[in-house]
């Protein structure tokens, strides 16, 4: 059964990587909770996806260049929706201590200190249900040396070929669109890579979710966790 990793959370319905996003995406029906790790000036790690705190928060600037106490006082919810006002931007290590049994992460480095990751990771006993990517090819290939054995994934189209991206990315895991889902040979070759496959899709249309659910891949990433579980409880009820 394809396991659903919901981006950033719920965001659709709550302000994206935030403990609200989480908690309603896994009432949805996910399995993993994606999130992305940038740090602040004094070193500390945050759930947060932009460079700047501009668009998600009530504050400004680059997040590398706040202390973690401006960070902590920050509202990370009221730019969604009153409801959430007052909503806090997580430590990576509260946000991870409050998945921990109840899901897995799939921990995208925007730009951190990946053995700062590593060790908060192995202290919490939660190499088995990590996996991990990062656009920079820094953030990779460190993380590669300090934690060769956590599971990575890697995208079609920075590796290129199914087939390069055990042998020259050190991941296990391949993200590919909907349209390479669709072309003819790719889930195969990369069954034959011995990897398993994610498939990333950012829309709603019900018919999509469908067909990604009747793809037999191993995880979808997508912002609309409930729509893909109506999916997948459609199939398991036609098959049962």
């Amino acid at each position: 059964m394809t396991k659903i990793v919901s981006h950033r959370g719920a965001n659709t319905f709550a302000p994206e990587n935030t403990f609200a996003a989480a908690d309603l995406a896994l009432e949805q029906g996910a399995d993993y909770i994606e999130l992305d790790v940038r740090e602040s000036a004094d070193g500390i790690l945050y759930v947060f996806h932009d460079e700047t705190l501009d668009r998600t928060t009530n504050g400004t600037g680059p997040i590398g260049h706040a202390l973690s106490s401006e960070i902590d006082a920050l509202d990370a919810g009221s730019w969604f929706g009153e409801a959430f006002k007052g909503a806090i931007v997580p430590r990576l290590d509260a946000y991870l201590e409050h998945l921990r049994g109840r899901a897995g992460v799939y921990i995208e480095l925007k730009y951190c200190d990946p053995a700062k990751v590593a060790a908060l990771v192995r202290n919490l006993g939660m190499v088995r249900d990590t996996f991990y990517f990062s656009f920079s090819e820094e953030m990779r290939r460190d993380l590669q040396l300090i934690a060769p054995e956590f599971r990575k994934m890697m995208t079609l189209n920075i590796a290129k070929s199914p087939s390069l991206v055990g042998a020259v990315h050190h991941a296990s895991i391949i993200e590919i669109t909907v349209d390479q889902m669709r072309r003819p040979g790719i889930i195969a070759a990369s069954r034959k890579a011995g990897l398993e496959i994610m498939v990333y899709y950012g829309g709603d249309d019900s018919d999509v979710h469908s067909e990604i659910a009747a793809a037999g891949v191993d995880y979808v990433n997508l912002d609309r966790p409930d729509l893909f579980e109506a999916a997948r409880g459609q199939r398991q009820g036609a098959a049962a």
